[in-house]
């Protein structure tokens, strides 16, 4: 009888934690992960190199943003998603940016057209301007480390995932 109880304790505390365990953040080398986040967005989709330049690791973060506009925008929450009007994805070095390495750059993809400036205006050496079809996109240094961007310069830029060879 004890022995009884004491497994079916075991047996619900083992469920109970195995329920109530923090899931663990999706993998963003794998294309089915990066194919989750984006599945719910609609809109435009993030410009992405095909193949990385050398030093960089996979994208780990993807970040999209409404246009004002959208009159729906600002009713949407995270669960409502407003059509994409740009995408911001974060490359970071495969060893982490430093003073005198590479720095993170972000690859920003903006519809044409919209009053909003959601990828920003520059063009200098820490800024490159570029399209991809008709959308603006603007790869941009955002961290300490080399100014020089020219890695970034003749990237081929992709919307389709499938094209994407660093994409498991």
């Amino acid at each position: 009888m004890i022995f009884g109880v004491v497994a079916l304790i075991v047996a619900v505390t083992a469920a109970w934690s195995a329920r109530n365990r923090p899931e663990s953040p999706p993998d963003m080398h794998e294309r089915r992960a990066v194919q989750e986040q984006l599945r719910p967005v609609e809109g435009i989709r993030p410009a992405l190199p095909v193949t990385l330049p050398r030093g960089y690791d996979f994208a780990r973060w993807y970040e999209h943003e409404v246009s004002s506009d959208d009159a729906d925008s600002e009713f949407v929450d995270e669960m409502t998603a407003a059509p994409a009007a740009s995408w911001s994805v974060y490359f970071f070095p495969t060893d982490g940016p430093r003073e005198d390495g590479l720095p993170v750059v972000v690859v920003c993809v903006q519809k044409p057209g919209i009053k909003d400036v959601l990828c920003g205006e520059q063009n200098d050496a820490t800024h490159l301007r570029r399209q991809l079809g008709q959308n603006d996109v603007l790869i941009s240094r955002v961290s300490r480390g080399r100014r020089d961007m020219t890695a970034w310069r003749d990237v081929e830029l992709t919307t389709d995932l499938n094209k994407v060879t660093w994409l498991r």
